[in-house]
């Protein structure tokens, strides 16, 4: 059985934690340390089994309790050349951390992972497929602004997938955010926004997806509410039913999210 759980995601940080086949990983390690084990720990999840890392970019809000939870989980750290490059110059891991640069699909225990690009305006920025082993398929893509082909093409396998929903369009128009700030994050390698991720849900929910976590909301131009008001308006307007077509989660920003089995 494979486990899901958004320990932590936001603007203000991020952290997933993945399990299946016996193996479990953490994408990001975007909050403190001490904040991911205690969620670990407070969600009966245990840390022994964790065998790597992936990052998806170099932003803060996904690096930064890397270095010091690394003296915790001595585990190998799975990224893009370009967010290996940025760790490596700015001294944010040591000597002794395994790097592997990932650029096709990677056995991590029991665990396969397939990176595919995001467009996000960081070093190189990467999503992850995670086949856990038994049939079940992960996807992880946030920090993107638009949805590209290879984008669809990799979420169109998965049976659970955490989608960013980053801004309510509203709301960001209307906000204290400069207006250098608004362009950057509505750009197409920004973030996405609520209706957009809407329009994805909608794609996915055709096929084989049928659970649907929303993640990386902005504390300054979203809601949960919104969030997820947006897409149960739309797939109840296309005779979907929550519960029985599909499970909807709202990922939480500062404590662990329900713990999801597949």
């Amino acid at each position: 059985m494979a486990k899901f759980c958004a320990l932590y995601s936001g603007s203000s940080g991020n952290c997933t934690y993945i399990a299946g086949g016996g193996t479990a990983i953490l994408v990001d390690t975007g909050v403190s340390c001490k904040r991911i084990l205690t969620a670990m720990a407070d969600s009966r999840l245990d840390k022994e089994t964790v065998q790597g890392i992936l990052l998806t970019h170099e932003h803060d809000d996904h690096i930064k309790g890397l270095r010091v939870l690394l003296k915790h989980l001595k585990v190998p750290v799975y990224a893009s050349a370009g967010t290996l490059g940025y760790l490596i110059a700015r001294g944010l891991v040591t000597a002794d951390t395994r790097l592997v640069e990932i650029t096709a699909p990677t056995q991590i225990g029991g665990l396969e992972v397939t990176p595919f690009a995001t467009p996000h305006d960081g070093a190189e920025s990467l999503g992850f497929v995670i086949d856990t082993g038994d049939g079940r398929k992960i996807g992880v893509a946030t920090d993107l602004g638009h949805i590209t082909q290879t984008v669809d093409a990799a979420l169109s396998v998965c049976d659970l997938v955490l989608l960013e929903s980053n801004y309510d369009e509203g709301m960001l128009a209307s906000g204290p955010y400069p207006y250098y700030l608004k362009q950057r994050i509505k750009s197409p390698s920004g973030h996405l926004s609520n209706e957009d991720c809407c329009a994805q849900v909608q794609r996915l929910i055709q096929g084989i997806t049928t659970r649907f976590v929303l993640g990386h909301l902005s504390q300054q131009n979203n809601l949960p509410l919104l969030a997820r008001q947006t897409v149960l308006s739309a797939l109840e307007a296309d005779g979907c039913r929550e519960g029985t077509d599909y499970i909807l989660q709202v990922a939480r920003r500062s404590q662990p999210s329900e713990l999801l089995l597949l």
